[in-house]
């Protein structure tokens, strides 16, 4: 599944993005006669459900990574400081 596409607006008011390839197998059950329609459409809605849960996870996934980097970035930078603000404490009381 290489590329992505987002849901047209009546399957999902939130715009999420779905695989080409499950799109297009939507479409092309929709096109089959009533009887195969019925047997299929269950089984292709499950899974664009599941692609939806996985971008989903996906997202909140990439967001919580995200947020601990800039975590990790600030407390660099605190440590940092904090080590600067060390050594010069250190220097005034050597000098004293």
């Amino acid at each position: 599944m290489s590329h992505v596409t987002s849901a047209s607006a009546s399957a999902s008011a939130t715009r999420e993005v779905l695989p080409v390839e499950l799109v297009a197998l939507r479409e092309r059950v929709q096109a089959q006669p009533a009887d195969i329609r019925a047997e299929l459409e269950p089984i292709v809605d499950d899974a664009l459900e599941q692609a939806k849960f996985r971008g989903r996870v996906l997202s909140v996934a990439r967001d919580a990574l995200e947020q601990l980097r800039l975590d990790l970035e600030m407390a660099r930078f605190d440590l940092e400081a904090t080590r600067r603000e060390r050594e010069r404490l250190r220097e005034r009381l050597a000098d004293q």
